[in-house]
């Protein structure tokens, strides 16, 4: 997840469900216009959101509006983590709340009560899809998430007039463009010349504000990217690792070899090794 994610619900669920149990180190910064709600059941990791780091730990959640700019990092302890990610389409939402495009959600209130009662609804949807997916199990989850929804409208929202903006609007739309612009195109040799030529700014600009807004370089979130793309054929595919240095935009197998240490801690040769024996 690393673009503009366009939601799918599928069933009779009006929602989307994703439950996280790998060894991922990082989740890359995206966005989309659903509504997010992520709840730690074991580990941790760092949400960056709206120029927030909020570091998340067990039993913890965040909710992260619609169109901001978010990821993960440090995520931990690799396989031990469990957490899940609900998806509520922005659609679903103006049914339920025809003014949502003026309100916010914040994550933390202080009736320690309602936290409890909102975590509890996490915890059985989360242990009703790991369970099973069957339409009975479906249908018990639907209750419980509208009364997670019933609690989350009454207790969690906030007019967005109140809410101190970290981050300008028209900054956060342009850093949108600019990601989805990267994830189209990650397979060019681009520079960050190109890049600011192409949006009409100068480069000194352009590196100022991605890495204000993205806290990373954009040549560096654009090598994460190509990382992704690399990752899914390293341990989907037995393509060589030249073939998938090249395939995914990176300019030699060395420049992939590198990034890819740097977040896995192996070769991607040594890492498609350790997954073959296991």
């Amino acid at each position: 997840m690393f673009r503009h994610e366009i939601i799918v619900t599928k069933g009779i669920l009006p929602f989307k469900i994703i439950i996280h149990n790998s060894s991922a180190l990082q989740i890359t910064k995206h966005w989309h216009r659903a509504l997010e709600i992520d709840f730690t059941i074991h580990g941790e990791g760092d949400y960056l959101s709206s120029g927030h780091k909020t570091h998340l730990s067990d039993g913890d959640f965040i909710i992260i509006n619609s169109g901001e700019v978010h990821g993960v990092e440090n995520i931990g302890p690799g396989d031990a983590r469990r957490s899940i990610t609900i998806l509520v389409p922005f659609e679903f939402l103006n049914e339920l709340l025809p003014e949502i495009n003026h309100l916010y959600f914040i994550s933390q209130i202080t009736d320690q009560e309602i936290m409890l009662k909102v975590k509890t609804q996490l915890t059985r949807i989360y242990q009703l899809w790991t369970n099973q997916h069957d339409h009975e199990n479906k249908i018990e989850i639907l209750g419980h998430f509208y009364l997670l929804m019933a609690l989350l409208l009454k207790n969690f929202v906030v007019p967005k007039k109140n809410i101190i903006c970290f981050n300008d609007a028209r900054k956060q739309d342009k850093i949108k463009d600019i990601i989805n612009f990267l994830t189209a195109n990650y397979r060019d040799s681009l520079t960050l010349g190109e890049v600011a030529d192409h949006f009409g700014l100068s480069k000194a600009y352009l590196d100022r504000l991605f890495k204000t807004e993205v806290q990373t370089s954009l040549i560096h979130y654009l090598q994460l990217i190509r990382l992704q793309h690399a990752y899914d054929l390293l341990v989907n595919t037995d393509l060589p690792v030249t073939v998938i240095a090249d395939q995914c935009g990176f300019a030699n197998v060395r420049s992939l070899q590198k990034i890819f240490k740097d977040v896995y801690s192996a070769t991607p040769s040594t890492y498609r090794k350790k997954l073959k024996s296991q």
